[in-house]
């Protein structure tokens, strides 16, 4: 048996689909004995790790101090974050494709303006940010990019620290909108987020926000849920022990590293708008996300409003080209779905949480709008663990659920 090392941080949901694409290698090999410790990206190295010896070790150094102890050690070594200079990166995000990725979807939703926004920047974060700003460039737009915070020394990872929310709030108030922001990271997307709420600036309607790394538990428990890009962390592991056991075999791998795309974008409530400059349309979809689910109709947002159904009507098809009712029913479907795959609630009990007159109703409208019933969708899709590859919002490639430019 082969004793392997793993020293990936299990605290973020990135690190943890790494491992899940480590141990679906180690499986499919049948000759790993892996050892990991419960860990944080920043922690310190523990006393143990200086005497450890096996056969190969997989990391994500993103201390000094973690990258002098491994450097000294006998045994074959595959780096999945380092410094880009000493101590190199071998599998990592494709950050082309990923910058390209974010910026075209803000660009297919409309939007004039975009920014983006990381509270420091170590070689990763500028690699992205770079792609990014000369897609929308080479498009036409201006890239807003924050530029608030300097980086402390050979820090390779943002921490984010409290005196950062004032000049974050200072940026947000002074950009364009409507604007698609691009984050990093989902847990600086949250800190966005925040700082839009504090402001009372509305988000998406306002402010769109995408997030990077689609950690399914932070991304769903945020209000609005958040929209991010999965990043595709199960094949990177995959990748990471493959080139270990070639390493292991002495063999060197023909590409010093490996740059692996990122999965899809996972569109949630926090960009899931399209941007229009009729504002009675922005105001009736932030009405209808708020209050669909309470069973609210077209009528009453045309009354809220203080227009007419008829203009109301014809703005939708204008800018939408849909009707404000079929805006209605979408969010209400798409609820809908959440709930049936999320949780155990009876079809009545959901047809009531989603604004349905009644169950049969409910049924009947969910099988016009997906061509199958509740609960074969129950049955059909994937459990609550693996929300992100459906409708938590909906994914770009998902079609009609989701119109990806206006008229």
């Amino acid at each position: 048996m082969k004793r392997i090392l793993l020293i990936v941080e299990t605290s973020r949901s990135y690190g943890r689909n790494i491992m899940s694409g480590i141990s679906r290698f180690a499986l499919e090999h049948g000759d790993w004995s892996i050892h990991f410790d419960d860990r944080g990206l920043l922690e310190e190295p523990a006393d143990w790790l200086r005497h450890w010896k096996g056969d190969g070790i997989i990391s994500r150094t993103a201390i000094p101090s973690l990258q002098r102890i491994l450097t000294k050690k006998c045994c074959p070594l595959v780096e999945l974050h380092g410094d880009e200079k000493t101590h190199l990166s071998e599998v990592r995000i494709c950050d082309k494709t990923l910058g390209e990725m974010a910026a075209n979807y803000f660009i297919e939703r409309g939007f004039q303006y975009f920014g983006f926004y990381s509270c420091s920047t170590p070689w990763w974060v500028l690699s992205r940010r770079l792609v990014y700003e000369k897609t929308i460039t080479r498009r036409g737009f201006i890239c807003n990019i924050y530029s608030g915070h300097s980086d402390k020394p050979l820090m390779l990872h943002p921490v984010w620290e409290n005196r950062f929310e004032k000049p974050l709030r200072k940026w947000l108030e002074s950009l364009p909108k409507p604007i698609g922001i691009w984050v990093v990271t989902d847990h600086q997307a949250v800190r966005v987020l925040e700082g839009c709420r504090d402001l009372k600036l509305r988000v998406p309607e306002d402010v769109a926000i995408l997030g990077t790394s689609n950690d399914t538990l932070l991304c769903n428990l945020t209000s609005p849920p958040l929209s991010s890009i999965d990043v595709n962390g199960v094949t990177i592991g995959y990748e990471a022990a493959r080139r270990l056991q070639l390493k292991m075999d002495g063999i060197e791998p023909a590409e010093s590293s490996v740059n692996i795309p990122p999965l899809q974008i996972v569109t949630r409530q926090s960009t899931d708008i399209i941007a229009i400059p009729e504002p009675d349309v922005a105001d009736a979809l932030a009405l209808i996300r708020e209050q669909a689910c309470k069973g609210i109709n077209v009528s009453q947002i045309a009354e809220e409003l203080g227009i007419s159904r008829r203009s109301l009507e014809r703005y939708f098809v204008k800018y939408l080209n849909r009707s404000p009712h079929d805006e209605i029913l979408r969010v209400r479907i798409n609820h809908a779905k959440i709930l049936l795959r999320a949780t155990n609630l009876s079809i009545s009990a959901i047809a009531r949480k989603t604004g349905f007159a009644n169950r049969d109703y409910f049924i009947s409208a969910f099988h016009r709008n997906t061509g199958i019933t509740p609960q074969i969708y129950r049955n059909t899709t994937f459990s609550v663990s693996d929300i992100h590859l459906h409708d938590s919002g909906t994914e770009i490639s998902a079609g009609s659920d989701q119109p990806l430019s206006p008229r």
